[in-house]
């Protein structure tokens, strides 16, 4: 009974685990739910109380209905992602079994649907906690299958019990014990020798033995062995291709990026951005060759797309004059100012948007960029569909991080359309011109761009306005923008960067709007030395116009390089101005942020080197560092100064006056003493290691060789065999051999009852030796028993040498 519960709680945990997973692939909580309660309903009234199974025919009924909602839910069957619906089919297949009266078949059903399921997961979902999931499922799957195992084996043997006590009539009586002489069983000496030795069919130690601490024990090493070796294949096997493995429905499966968007309406990102899925990860290397992750003194601005053209509460990102410029690929500069430029490398999730981000302004630097076009209109870098689906890494320079702060300026393109930057609307927004103009002269700024733009953004952001996530009923009779700033003063970034954008074209000072991600330090991952952009850093900010007169020296950088080409500070240049108040949410830090970090790069430590590790990234972090280790190695055994630190211990040990031959001699020989001293401590080491193994496990034996149990009436009883010419051969097992002997002894002496007392002392041994079970009294006398009526057999058996085994 202890068995057959234990398998129907591990049934049922198995086919919970399996619906996790599935529903951690499909991102659904609705199959892991139903299921686990599925399986604890099923164990408390169909399995232990048995108030509520479903019959057969009932069962065969249900389950042509789930596979025809399945099958309808999943016509036609145009894309992969369609298989979900399929998936259902595998839930009501096990919600229908659970509550089925078990047997060994109903297990290996349910172990199988359960087993699909984890199949079809992987289709889905390769993250880390899956992973670890996976590794809990698979020793929980070990534990299951051995339990069927134990469990079939006992039924069938209860079966054959059961018959065999029908046949003799006895039902579940005890056996009947019946006397033999006394000179040949020695009554007077042993109590039980007139009782017939019997072996019941159950464990010693009760119906827990067998599967307790000692095999969960063994399972759990070997499931831990069984993952080690895995691992190593997994990283060692040369990869011969540069695609690592993605499957077709992760790639569909896009995530939505809700806070960026070339359209922009006032209003509608608000509560929508809150969310923390993650859209990249952004990292800062100073100069060509540096490794160190920077992190910055200030916030990172990201930039995606420019806005340009607004109408009544929205914006938009092309204009009439920007048609004929057109998209082109990204193609490497031909030269770079590497003492000036910081290394600025994104690894971007798979999106249902074509937009790479980048500190502006980028430099291109690597040899290809493959599948990246720029759209210079809108300042947009665009990636190809085929590379939008899946994880993307790109690598870009910048000069505007200059000691760890990224300036405010950004020299002026040729194809930057400055006289699209003063557009404005044709609606009615004289309140939003009559605020500018008083902002403007009660704060009396320099009469420069420079300084009216600074007035204008200084005010937004002074506390006037509320910055809010939640959306503010507006009043429809007037622009919302205008409604922003003398009504309803509370709104998202989108309103102070429009409002800002607005009044500075108001007062002809060239603006846009610009569309991306802003990082402060609550994005930076210590551990793993990036910053991780999610989808709640969305935010828009304002670029304002300055001609090169009026540009403030601090803010240039790499004037000598950006004096010629595309983009020259002659041209003027833009200037960041940022008008949102601070505090508009993100993370504080806490005591979880650091294990938050750890998760993070945990996770894309396991994207790269797990899901993604093709040809190239596995010759860069596993044979490449191997290889310079050999190579520091044979480098080192080449350098001549090494050799000469044996002089200089010769002279350290006054060995320097003898001739060569003995002063070597002597040196080899400290050499190899240290070489002993080396080997005798990783000899104790190992001593060590082991005790403390044996403590771990339980295992106390000195060598492995003398694990195997010494078991004295063994030994005994093959020397008896010996003594009548009788030899085990290598090749038999103990059980073969004692069926063997007692065939021999029964037609030797013509009393089949012989035939079974070297099967009990076979059996005795197989219970001490392979299931570390102590005899019991009774045991213990009654294999004694039998050796000694063994040992009255007469010895003049004709057989000498190993013994065939013979089927009785």
């Amino acid at each position: 009974m202890y068995l057959q519960r234990l398998l129907q709680i591990n049934m049922a945990t198995l086919a919970a685990l399996g619906a996790v997973l599935l529903g951690m692939g499909q991102r659904s909580e609705g199959p892991p739910l139903l299921v686990i309660l599925a399986a604890v309903l099923s164990v408390w009234l169909t399995d232990v109380t048995g108030k509520f199974r479903i019959g057969r025919w009932t069962a065969n009924v249900l389950m042509l209905i789930g596979a025809a909602f399945s099958l309808y839910n999943a016509y036609p069957l145009r894309s992969e992602t369609q298989t979900i619906g399929l998936s259902w089919f595998l839930i009501y297949l096990q919600i229908i079994l659970l509550f089925q009266e078990k047997d060994q078949w109903k297990y290996w059903l349910l172990i199988m649907l359960s087993l699909l399921e984890v199949v079809m997961a992987t289709l889905f979902s390769q993250g880390v906690m899956f992973g670890v999931m996976l590794a809990i499922y698979m020793l929980l799957g070990f534990f299951a299958m051995t339990l069927l195992m134990v469990y079939r084996q006992w039924e069938l043997h209860d079966k054959e019990s059961r018959a065999k006590a029908q046949g003799a009539g006895i039902g579940r009586q005890p056996p009947i014990s019946r006397p033999y002489p006394a000179e040949r069983t020695g009554a007077m000496r042993w109590p039980l020798s007139g009782q017939q030795p019997e072996f019941t069919s159950l464990p010693s130690g009760g119906s827990h033995a067998g599967v307790g601490r000692d095999l969960v024990g063994r399972l759990g090493r070997m499931g831990l062995h069984t993952m080690a070796v895995t691992l190593v294949l997994f990283f060692a096997v040369p990869r011969f291709e540069q695609v690592a493995w993605r499957n077709p429905i992760a790639q569909q499966q896009v995530q939505p990026l809700v806070g960026f968007t070339d359209k922009v309406t006032l209003g509608e990102l608000g509560t929508i951005i809150e969310s923390r899925e993650s859209v990249m990860r952004a990292q800062f290397f100073q100069g060509k060759d540096d490794t160190t992750p920077l992190q910055l003194n200030s916030e990172v601005y990201l930039q995606g797309a420019y806005l340009m053209s607004y109408k009544h509460g929205q914006w938009e990102g092309q204009v009439a004059s920007a048609e004929t410029l057109g998209t082109s690929p990204l193609v490497r500069e031909r030269w770079l100012p590497w003492s000036k430029v910081v290394r600025q490398k994104f690894k971007i999730e798979g999106l249902d948007r074509p937009e790479l981000f980048y500190v502006a302004p980028y430099l291109p630097i690597d040899e290809a960029y493959l599948g990246i076009d720029i759209d210079h209109a809108s300042q947009r870098l665009l990636r190809s569909d085929d590379r939008r689906s899946r994880e993307f890494t790109y690598t870009l320079a910048t000069t505007a991080i200059v000691e760890g702060r990224q300036l405010s300026l950004t020299p002026v393109a040729w194809y930057d359309l400055v006289d699209a930057t003063t557009e404005y609307p044709k609606d009615d927004l004289s309140r939003l011109v009559d605020l500018a103009k008083k902002w403007i002269k009660d704060s009396n700024p320099p009469d420069t761009n420079y300084g009216r733009a600074c007035c204008l953004r200084d005010k937004l952001a002074s506390g006037q306005f509320q910055y809010s996530l939640t959306g503010v009923e507006r009043n429809p009779n007037i622009d919302p923008i205008e409604d922003f700033l003398t009504e309803h003063q509370q709104g998202h970034c989108e309103y102070f960067a429009t409002a800002l954008t607005l009044m500075l074209r108001s007062q002809n000072i060239p603006a846009r709007m610009v569309s991306g991600f802003k990082c402060e330090s609550d994005a930076w991952n210590s551990a793993g030395g990036y910053y991780q952009v999610r989808q709640w850093h969305a935010h828009t900010w304002v670029e304002a116009y300055l001609p090169s007169s009026q540009l403030p020296d601090g803010e240039k950088h790499a004037e000598g390089y950006w004096s010629r080409g595309q983009r020259s500070w002659r041209r003027g240049g833009w200037l960041r101005l940022d008008p949102t108040p601070a505090g508009e949410g993100g993370e504080h830090a806490t005591w979880f942020t650091p294990v938050r970090d750890g998760f993070d790069w945990l996770e894309g430590a396991w994207s790269r080197y797990v899901v993604e590790l093709d040809c190239k990234t596995q010759r860069d972090a596993i044979y490449q560092p191997i290889v310079d280790v050999v190579r520091g190695l044979w480098q080192m055994m080449l350098n001549f100064s090494v050799w000469d630190a044996f002089g200089t211990v010769s002279v350290a040990l006054y060995l320097d006056h003898l001739n060569r031959e003995v002063k070597w001699s002597l040196l080899g020989l400290i050499a190899v003493l240290y070489i002993a001293i080396a080997v005798g401590i990783g000899w104790l080491l190992f001593r060590i290691g082991r005790w403390l193994r044996a403590r771990w496990t339980g295992n106390r034996s000195r060598r492995p060789e003398r694990r195997r149990a010494k078991i004295a009436f063994y030994r005994r009883f093959e020397h008896l065999m010996a003594r009548h010419g009788l030899v085990r051969a290598p090749a038999q097992t103990q059980r073969e051999f004692a069926a063997a002997a007692g065939v021999h002894f029964a037609s030797l002496t013509g009393d089949s009852r012989l035939a079974t007392l070297p099967a009990m002392v076979a059996d005795a041994f197989y219970r001490v030796r392979f299931g570390q079970a102590p005899l019991d009294n009774r045991q213990t006398q009654a294999v004694e028993q039998a050796l000694l009526e063994i040992a009255a057999i007469r010895k003049n058996v004709p057989v000498h040498g190993p013994i065939e085994h013979q089927s009785s």
